[in-house]
């Protein structure tokens, strides 16, 4: 039974490695996919007399001040949860290790959470406009 252990031991970390690389190939394969066939669109209504639009459509979202406001506060929650979470299983579990993970994970991620928070407060500060790029004029 040890020797299965073993093998599980390196087949899991080794499957979600593949897995993991072969999704993002994957990904950048479709979307490759779907800016060809756009072309080719683009190419017959051209061919066809047709006008097509001046430009492809992005389907990105921007993200705006909001979309920071919501994270940051998202984040900087789960950061707190796991800080609580650290502090209440340091007085009951045996495992210092564990402890010490889950208050690292609360301070890497309460300090992400932070930053977008900050990035949210300096960029209403400024008045980035949603609609526009940049800085609103005045």
């Amino acid at each position: 039974m040890e020797n299965f252990t073993d093998i599980l031991g390196v087949l899991i970390p080794l499957s979600a490695v593949v897995l993991g690389i072969g999704v993002a190939f994957w990904s950048v394969y479709w979307d490759y996919q779907k800016k060809r066939l756009q072309y080719q669109e683009r190419q017959l209504m051209i061919e066809r007399g047709m006008t097509p639009p001046p430009a492809l459509p992005d389907e990105r979202r921007r993200v705006t001040p909001e979309d920071c406001l919501r994270r940051g506060l998202v984040q900087l929650s789960v950061g707190v949860g796991l800080a609580v979470g650290s502090i209440v299983l340091s007085g009951f579990a045996d495992d210092k290790e564990l402890v010490w993970i889950a208050g690292v994970a609360a301070a890497i991620v309460g300090c992400v959470g932070l930053g977008n928070l900050t990035y949210y407060y300096i960029a209403r500060r400024r008045g980035i406009d949603v609609d526009r790029e940049g800085p609103v004029a005045g």
